[in-house]
């Protein structure tokens, strides 16, 4: 995976390093123990939609507008849509942005960032901005730091991180842990802050993953359980050194479709999955845009599957 920035999304960096898994099993161990304060919220049904900006659009153009262009363009309905906020950031008021999922009837997969060293202060804005969004009416799943890894903080630390910020989400949100697909299973493993903190899990899932690293998403439906499985990002690439062919994009697809399929199949839950709606980075302008001003040469394998996987989780026609 790559580390470039597009916009206001980020795509992360590569980094390896293993972790010590006894320290965080303790930090696990404890975590179950601890009686909760607050009961989980009910969480959603799975939907289909992307992670999602202004950039890969004509300069003007509103969030209605573009969401208008993606449904168009990729003949479905836009029906999830990933948020993310920056380190501290913690809305105070509610954007246009999310107004329009508001409006729409758009689910929001929303990350947020408070401070790693537990601030009871960044901890009151974390609950203030999810109780302002829940009163408005957004339906919402809201993970703790996606795609957290060793670049970030160690698993000890992130397992605390959880459980300090986990209940100031999951009075009005279910908490979803978001792990980062390029990282593999091990991590995936390593930072999993375990079933009584988290009422669900994702990954952000790129085809290089797939098709390079032969990562697939049986350890993450492992760790799951019974609980949600989704897929936050998806898309051809996070790197500036590889796109797929249109034969590997139809696997990866095809693959994710039959994964989450045989899941809701097998009476288990499904989470919601986004496709990551631009550049994989500064030099590979429109790598994963399919909708927008500069699409990917493979766009149209890209939709035929995209829109194979929307029907299959939205159950629709």
């Amino acid at each position: 995976m790559g580390g470039e920035t597009t916009g206001q999304l980020s795509r992360r960096a590569v980094l390896g390093g293993g972790m010590v898994l006894g320290a965080a099993g303790i930090i696990r161990s404890q975590a179950r123990a601890a009686a909760q304060t607050v009961p989980p919220a009910s969480f959603p049904a799975a939907r289909v939609g992307a992670t999602f900006d202004l950039f890969p659009f004509p300069p003007g153009t509103t969030y209605p507008q573009a969401v208008d262009i993606w449904n168009r363009t990729t003949g479905t309905k836009m029906r999830c849509w990933k948020v993310y906020y920056q380190l501290g950031e913690f809305p105070a008021s509610i954007d246009a942005r999310i107004q329009t999922m508001i409006n729409r009837g758009i689910q929001a997969l929303i990350s947020f960032k408070p401070a790693i060293k537990h601030s009871s202060a960044e901890r009151d804005k974390l609950a203030k901005a999810v109780r302002m969004f829940h009163r408005a009416g957004l339906t919402a799943e809201v993970c703790l730091w996606q795609e957290v890894g060793p670049k970030d903080m160690t698993a000890a630390q992130y397992h605390s991180y959880v459980q300090y910020y986990g209940p100031a989400i999951r009075a009005y949100y279910p908490l979803v842990f978001d792990a980062p697909g390029y990282q593999g299973p091990k991590e995936w493993a390593s930072y999993d802050p375990g079933h009584a903190l988290v009422d669900g899990y994702a990954v952000d899932f790129y085809c290089g993953d797939y098709v390079n690293k032969k990562y697939t998403l049986e350890p993450l439906a492992a760790l799951a359980g019974r609980l949600p499985v989704g897929i936050w990002e998806i898309g051809n690439t996070a790197s500036s050194k590889f796109m797929p062919t249109a034969a590997e994009i139809t696997a990866y697809l095809g693959y994710i479709t039959s994964f989450l399929s045989h899941r809701a199949a097998s009476g288990l839950p499904v989470g919601s999955v986004a496709w990551y709606n631009g550049p994989a980075g500064p030099k590979q302008n429109g790598q994963n845009e399919i909708a927008g001003t500069h699409p990917n040469t493979e766009a149209p394998t890209d939709i035929a599957g995209y829109r194979k996987l929307y029907k299959a989780v939205n159950k629709v026609p």
